[in-house]
């Protein structure tokens, strides 16, 4: 939940700030930012998945049954993806539009994995 909210909605705010920014200064700031911070996400994610993976392994539960771990899943490769829509930018500016829609997306998938992560912990 720390990593969620304070890298990926750091993440996210800071990319509304690149798009929305009038000062030039703050936009720069923003952008080497919202890179460092959602990099950040991806990389503790990718671990946290690792090690739930390593859980449900030793456990003798099958891995692709629990929404948790399908939804960190789906996150993670569409985070990929998200990695590779800003080298496409110069060439069709149009996937600004899209890197925004996407990662708002991704925002909302990890909110529920969030909410699935709860409930599993829960359930113990």
């Amino acid at each position: 939940a720390l990593v969620l909210f304070s890298m990926g909605g750091y993440g996210t705010y800071l990319g509304f700030c690149i798009r929305y920014a009038d000062d030039v200064e703050e936009k720069a700031m923003a952008k080497d930012l919202h890179r460092k911070r959602l990099a950040g996400m991806f990389f503790f994610f990718a671990l946290g998945a690792t090690s739930g993976i390593t859980s449900l392994v030793t456990s003798d539960k099958p891995i692709f049954e629990s929404p948790h771990a399908v939804t960190v899943f789906i996150g993670l490769a569409l985070l990929s993806i998200q990695t590779i829509l800003p080298t496409l930018f110069e060439g069709n500016p149009g996937l600004r539009n899209v890197h925004g829609i996407l990662g708002s997306g991704i925002m909302t998938l990890f909110l529920i994995h969030f909410a699935l992560g709860l409930q599993l912990g829960f359930s113990y």
